[in-house]
């Protein structure tokens, strides 16, 4: 998928931009695939697919699922299926579709309230995040107040996700040099993956559409049943006076 990112030359608020697309990508997905992995076993991840591929086909034909995730949920070896191999589009899917997680409180796609600090709600947090962040993607720079405070959000709620051992692995991120390259490479990433959940948006919108025209086809059609109903009964009652009056014509002769 080719980049809208601008390039840029690397000065510290492009690299705050750069460092927030990074933490989200790499850690973001990390921390939702062993999530997935703490509901659904890996050893037993095949037959979670297989008991619900039914739901999984319908999210296929209506394009939820591409052509390219599907092979990865269902290889030609079964068994051989594995996390690691979903991308961080695929693992949402997953999480919200194939039960064992509760929907959170306000929906999935909805901010839940500070309080509530269920996994389903962080879940749905990182989506939020993800896009308060790509907001700043035209310019993509976002300046040390606000980077500060994007990353404590994001922070606490990968910490509560993944737990303390993902403490390293954050606060190296936000030390760590990036190259203008680097840079680049995470936000189209993060870019990316915000086109594929917009994608999904709106073929379901599409969908959405289609069964509201279908709906409203139904309601034509029913409307023009019950007039060939009126109509008919009209006939009938016609015919049925009709045979009296000719019966009480012959009664009189």
């Amino acid at each position: 998928m080719a980049s809208t990112t601008p390039k840029a030359s690397s000065n510290k608020e492009t690299t705050n931009y750069a460092r927030l697309c990074r933490l989200l990508v790499d850690v973001g997905t990390q921390a939702l695939r062993d999530t997935l992995d703490v509901i659904h076993a890996p050893a037993i991840l095949h037959a979670v697919l297989a008991a619900n591929k039914p739901t999984l086909q319908g999210l296929r034909s209506r394009r939820i699922i591409n052509a390219t995730q599907w092979g990865k949920l269902f290889p030609v070896i079964p068994s051989a299926v594995s996390s690691k191999t979903f991308d961080i589009t695929l693992l949402m899917i997953l999480l919200r579709n194939l039960g064992g997680l509760p929907s959170p409180i306000t929906g999935w796609d909805t901010l839940p309230a500070a309080t509530d600090m269920s996994r389903e709600a962080d879940i749905t947090r990182v989506k939020y995040l993800r896009n308060t962040v790509y907001a700043h993607a035209e310019q993509a720079s976002v300046d040390d107040t606000t980077f500060n405070a994007y990353w404590r959000d994001i922070r606490g709620i990968l910490l509560r996700l993944g737990g303390v051992r993902y403490k390293a692995a954050i606060d190296n991120l936000g030390n760590e040099c990036m190259d203008p390259d680097t840079e680049n490479h995470y936000k189209q990433l993060l870019s990316e993956w915000k086109k594929d959940e917009d994608n999904i948006k709106d073929k379901l919108k599409e969908i959405g559409a289609q069964i509201r025209d279908v709906g409203a086809d139904i309601r034509d059609v029913g409307t023009e049943i019950r007039d060939f109903k009126k109509m008919l009964h009209g006939l009938t009652a016609a015919t049925v006076t009709n045979r009296k009056e000719s019966s009480d014509e012959g009664e009189l002769r």
